[in-house]
């Protein structure tokens, strides 16, 4: 845990964005089954989700029949993987650090074809995994959800990389999916990982409050959820429904607070199952700042401050994205703001907080 003071004021400058952590994670998983492992070793500022699936990737690959897999606090990891090593036939430990081992998860003691149902308002990375492991059976299988669909866009980025690995899926009418078995992976180490709009989105925020930031390396066309910070920014509009991209609250959150005017975001009942309560954690942090922030059961109505922020000391409950929206703070600020865990944006953009010092 590292407590870091960080300057108040505009920044300017131009930086590259981070890798897209989800991106990665699916083309890992996509390269590991097409037997393909060049993508596997650890590489400098590699975030830790990221080192956790090449971790449980690797001890997959060794063909324990009970690997001990580490996900660490990467719901990703254990999501993906719990159903692809039910696939494979193997039986793993899994490991799980922090609050990853209290939020929603499904562990498969066996997988078989046939109809897999879910509900699609929890998390779309169970759909992720069973679409990655269903090919793999020796028959046809249907995924169907029992409740809509949220977070899609995270789905069709999973699809893309499944189409270009070689892998059918087939959309349902009414939702759904219909995978054809005995299905083979192929690799596609050429493929890039694209830019991260999810990282590139507290940069983006801190260029509404004022600063002048320009983020390189994105894909306009990128099938992440979070390409909608483009669309969102710099004007917000009165209300914002967070559940197709509920990881770019805690930025939009920051902005909302600089407004002249309330702003009200709905569709937020799954970020508090998140790395935090990521809803009660920004409006803590919302109204040290000197904005108002009040809570409802699926609704967070900000009233902005109009003018800048008060200098605070902020908790980040450990979670990077709520260190990360604590920079934004600081850049529309009237005197510095500490936070109390740095190192926590490590979890998916290491090199966040010595970017964020340099273009100062």
């Amino acid at each position: 845990m590292s407590a870091l003071v960080l300057p108040n004021g505009p920044v300017r400058g131009t930086v590259q964005a981070p890798r897209s952590k989800s991106h990665e994670h699916r083309l890992l998983v996509a390269g590991f089954l097409a037997g393909d492992t060049s993508r596997l070793p650890d590489r400098d500022g590699d975030p830790a989700d990221i080192l956790a699936t090449k971790r449980c990737l690797r001890a997959l690959a060794s063909g324990d029949p009970e690997p001990v897999l580490d996900c660490g606090e990467s719901g990703s990891t254990l999501r993906f993987l719990a159903p692809v090593a039910a696939a494979l036939g193997r039986r793993p430990v899994f490991r799980k650090a922090g609050r990853l081992a209290d939020r929603p998860a499904i562990e498969y003691a066996t997988l078989a074809p046939g109809l897999h149902e879910l509900p699609g308002n929890v998390s779309s990375q169970f759909v992720t995994g069973l679409l990655f492991a269903l090919p793999l059976l020796d028959g046809d299988s249907e995924i169907r959800f029992t409740s809509p669909l949220e977070s899609r866009g995270y789905v069709d980025m999973t699809l893309r990389v499944l189409a270009d690995a070689g892998i059918d899926i087939a959309s349902l009418p009414g939702g759904g999916f219909a995978v054809r078995g005995g299905q083979r992976y192929r690799p596609r180490p050429d493929l890039p990982v694209e830019g991260d709009w999810s990282g590139a989105a507290f940069w983006l925020a801190m260029d509404a409050l004022g600063s002048e930031v320009s983020v390189e390396g994105l894909d306009p066309e990128s099938a992440q959820p979070d390409r909608a910070v483009a669309r969102l920014l710099p004007d917000l509009p009165e209300s914002v429904d967070m559940s197709p991209c509920p990881d770019l609250f805690p930025a939009l959150a920051v902005v909302a607070g600089g407004l002249a005017r309330p702003m009200r975001f709905t569709g937020i009942r799954r970020l508090r199952i998140k790395e935090c309560d990521r809803v009660a954690a920004m409006a803590e942090a919302l109204n040290r700042l000197g904005a108002a922030a009040d809570v409802g059961d699926d609704e967070l109505v900000v009233r902005g401050t109009g003018h800048p922020f008060r200098g605070a000391s902020l908790r980040t409950f450990g979670d990077h994205r709520i260190a990360m929206a604590a920079a934004v703070a600081a850049t529309r600020a009237e005197a510095p703001v500490t936070i109390d865990d740095a190192d926590c944006s490590a979890k998916s953009y290491p090199g966040f907080f010595a970017e964020f010092l340099r273009v100062r």
